[in-house]
């Protein structure tokens, strides 16, 4: 988020405002900013209305790392300020109005902010068809991913997406979980299309691209890539829900292989694991800070021992590369009554050259994980010679570990132990991604409590995060309301 978004913050004010309870009724005390952007949308307002998408985009990523973090017992909240933030995900019940009503009402802040863009956009008369077309791939890509963060935390209860609709309709009613994957895809693809006729046109975007967030992504047929790679993880997302793929998983398995084939991966190139779209922080004056770099000697954030012990052992003996590189001794023990686990150990994935750095990026998607969706497609399509090549790349490159045991006598089921066993580690601290793949495979049993008598029922972490009891309230259903 750079000096660019700034003129939008009042736009972002009035779209959060109406977030909640009612997501797209935008109060009227606000209607004429909206009413400005959409009677006069100058190509300055919709530079700035753009840049705004890509803050709202950022506004509730760390909130989901640690919050999705602590369910997957990847690390703990320990600052004290709020009990539920370290109890709920421990001792359970999530609540709806407290630490599992969370991740929610943000992000359809911000598909409100996208449908008032793209309302605006067909009624300018400043942009060329190219510029409008590259402006909507833009916008429904990021809508898209919007989408995608909170049905990784709802799951099975699904959600609403038809929410551009009237502030006078009620409220938007759910879909399931496969039906919200089908509607992300949809999104992704018609945004491709928009892309592919702006890069034919030859059009670029008509708003300055923030450079560490598309970290080279600029024109329309670069930022087409990371489309693709947003398609690829929601087909194989959408492969392990519920009834996926309209009960054909395979048709989504060979989807995502479609779609890694035109996004930015490079297949076994190991040089290329980094590379991928990152959310932007700094410190300069208006913009937000990476608050998960957390100082070896800060009280918020820490790592548990389970990432230790549980690693995998290099050649040397040594814990997993990732770990040890991704995790040292706190300088200080953080301790609260009330929770057996103590802060003993601190995350360094956001640090810059060992230092805290509050303006490191979070990644969105990179190289790395695209292996690893490639791998798990081609598990899903019974390919496992194929994965386990993929995966042992992984295993060495980035946790300096000997090839697995897997042979062709093995178990499906052990692919896919192995599997998520390189997504856990590779994405540590990155996406909540320990506890979204646990439930996707019907594995949150393995992911140890951590705690005495924690959790409801005992010995299992939390299977979804609540829909928001005012979400329940406006539509007339019981608190933690399902479809």
């Amino acid at each position: 988020m750079k000096a660019t978004t700034r003129s939008f913050v009042v736009l972002a004010i009035a779209l959060a405002a109406g977030a909640c309870s009612n997501f797209f009724d935008v109060p009227q005390t606000n209607q004429p900013t909206l009413d400005d952007l959409l009677a006069h949308p100058t190509r300055d307002k919709l530079a700035a209305a753009a840049n705004g998408i890509f803050s709202g985009a950022s506004g509730d990523i760390q909130s989901l790392i640690w919050r999705l973090g602590s369910m997957g017992r990847e690390g703990i909240n320990l600052s004290g300020n709020n009990t539920p933030d370290y109890s709920e995900p421990y001792f359970g019940p999530l609540s709806g109005s407290g630490f599992g009503g969370a991740l929610w009402g943000g992000r359809y802040a911000n598909i409100r902010s996208i449908n008032i863009y793209m309302q605006a956009l067909g009624r300018t008369t400043e942009l060329s068809p190219g510029e409008i077309a590259a402006s909507r791939g833009m916008a429904q890509t990021f809508k898209a991913l919007a989408f995608l963060y909170i049905i990784e935390t709802r799951g099975p209860l699904g959600a609403p997406v038809d929410v551009d609709r009237p502030v006078t309709a009620p409220p938007a009613p759910f879909v399931s979980e496969d039906s919200v994957y089908g509607y992300i895809i949809g999104l992704l693809d018609s945004g491709r299309t928009n892309l592919a006729t702006a890069n034919t046109d030859l059009a670029a975007f008509p708003f300055p691209m923030p450079a560490t967030y598309l970290n080279g992504f600029f024109d329309p047929g670069e930022f087409a890539l990371f489309n693709r790679a947003l398609a690829a993880k929601a087909e194989v997302f959408r492969a392990t829900a519920l009834n996926g793929c309209h009960g054909t998983p395979a048709n989504c398995w060979n989807a995502a292989e479609t779609a890694l084939a035109a996004s930015f991966y490079q297949p076994g190139d190991t040089t290329q694991f980094q590379r991928g779209v990152n959310f932007e922080f700094s410190t300069d004056p208006g913009d937000g800070t990476n608050d998960l770099s957390d100082p070896l000697n800060g009280n918020t954030y820490f790592a548990l021992p389970d990432f230790i012990t549980q690693a995998d052992t290099q050649v040397g003996g040594q814990p997993d590369l990732r770990a040890l590189s991704k995790i040292v001794p706190s300088q200080d023990t953080q301790r609260l009554g009330g929770i057996p686990i103590h802060g003993e150990l601190k995350f360094t994935v956001y640090f810059s050259n060992g230092a805290v750095d509050p303006g490191h990026p979070i990644p969105i998607i990179r190289g790395e994980e695209l292996e690893l969706l490639d791998a798990e497609a081609q598990i899903g399509l019974n390919n496992l010679a194929a994965a386990n090549t993929i995966l042992n790349l992984v295993r060495k490159a980035s946790g300096n570990l000997p090839a697995d045991t897997l042979s062709g006598g093995s178990p499906k089921a052990a692919y896919i132990a192995e599997l998520l066993y390189n997504r856990r580690y590779s994405l540590m601290w990155e996406q909540g991604t320990r506890w979204i793949d646990a439930r996707r495979y019907g594995l949150l049993g393995t992911i140890p409590t951590d705690i005495p008598n924690g959790n409801v029922p005992p010995g299992n972490v939390p299977s979804i995060m609540p829909i928001p009891d005012n979400e329940c309230n406006a539509r007339g259903l019981s608190t933690g309301c399902a479809p």
